[in-house]
């Protein structure tokens, strides 16, 4: 096997997990927009706690019918990392992968390792899962190699590998990053809003995406909303960038990613920025530095012209209730437009591209097939 056929096997391998997550980030996504639209930005506070998350809802209600539509989409938010990890262990190793993919990858979720974490394991997993099948046991240990000892030792052996080597390491590394973004609040508050803005377009939902979330998400807590703000239009710019990037260099693209790219628009729109990842996964070198830039631009913007929110989530839907919303959608289209710009000028024709067709066949495919 070449290099480049190796190369394209792990490209294949990430837009195969991300072809399973897409379609959970959408409805969570939307849910929650949808949610927090027409039952208020702190909807997800209207029932009070009880023994089980749903002991005191009452869905005939519209605080709780919102609620509980909310409390849906979370929870598909919350097993986002899971599907694309047990997607890509899935695409190497079959469906002996996705047990220790979807363990692992929930526990990557609910880590500081996110996106990223998920992604790395789900190789490990891939590799691990491989060599046992290559095992030589006795007869009557086949049966049970698919049902107990593949996803037990698996899931087994490499989640402490998660929880050991890198979960540690990567949480003491993203608290000290959070708390570098806070004391930012002590300057400028466009510098803020810049680089807050710029982590959320840097990984689409990663770690440092969300530590950046974090950290604003604890300014907010303490009454200052301006870097919620920059949470929230540093991760619309990116899809709807890339979005305007095909109608500016429509014959760049092929017209499976245009397809794709008409997706991102209401994705980014209902701040869900992982509608970007087929195409930051397929050319991260160019769309990455393209989405900081103009999440970066359109943060300081955002922040530095007095825009705040008290509302964490919700995209487009809780515009109405910042202040100086006219400013944020200034903002929001500079930013897109600059993103936009940089990625049709940096973009590669298709036609220069030798595994294109390839691509169109694997990479942007988000139909799933239950086998």
């Amino acid at each position: 096997m070449g290099t480049s056929t190796r190369k394209f096997d792990i490209k294949k391998h990430v837009m195969t997990g991300i072809s399973y997550m897409i379609p959970v980030v959408v409805c969570g996504g939307i849910l929650c927009a949808l949610a927090k639209g027409f039952g208020g930005y702190d909807i997800g506070n209207a029932v009070a706690a009880g023994a089980t998350p749903f002991s005191n809802l009452n869905p005939f209600s519209w605080l709780g019918f919102w609620w509980g539509v909310n409390k849906l989409g979370s929870v598909a938010m919350d097993f986002a990392v899971a599907v694309m990890t047990a997607g890509v262990a899935y695409s190497i190793a079959g469906r002996p992968g996705i047990v220790p993919g979807i363990v692992i990858g929930y526990c990557s979720a609910q880590s500081k390792a996110g996106f990223l974490g998920g992604l790395l394991m789900a190789f490990i997993i891939g590799a691990f899962v491989n060599w046992m099948k290559k095992w030589k046991l006795p007869k009557w240990c086949v049966g049970l190699m698919p049902v107990m000892f593949i996803p037990v030792i698996s899931t087994f052996v490499c989640g402490m590998i998660f929880l050991c080597v890198f979960s540690i390491p990567l949480a003491y590394i993203m608290d000290v990053f959070q708390q570098w973004i806070i004391s930012l609040n002590g300057g400028a508050k466009a510098v803020i809003g810049g680089v807050i803005g710029a982590c959320m377009g840097f990984d689409m939902g990663g770690p440092v995406n969300k530590t950046a979330s974090m950290a604003a998400n604890a300014l907010g807590a303490d009454g200052i909303y301006g870097p919620m703000a920059a949470k929230i239009i540093g991760g619309m710019t990116p899809p709807i960038g890339i979005f305007i990037a095909t109608l500016l260099a429509k014959k760049k693209f092929t017209k499976v990613e245009v397809e794709t790219a008409k997706t991102a628009l209401p994705m980014g729109l209902c701040f869900i920025t992982e509608g970007v990842l087929p195409f930051a996964a397929a050319d991260p070198a160019r769309v990455i530095p393209s989405s900081m830039l103009g999440s970066a631009v359109a943060g300081a913007l955002a922040v530095g012209m007095g825009c705040e929110s008290v509302a964490g989530h919700g995209g487009i839907f809780v515009v109405p209730m910042m202040t100086k919303p006219i400013w944020f959608l200034v903002a929001l289209l500079i930013g897109s437009v600059v993103t936009g710009v940089v990625y049709a000028a940096l973009k590669k024709p298709a036609s220069e591209e030798p595994e294109n067709k390839e691509e169109e066949d694997v990479d942007f495919d988000l139909d799933i097939q239950i086998q």
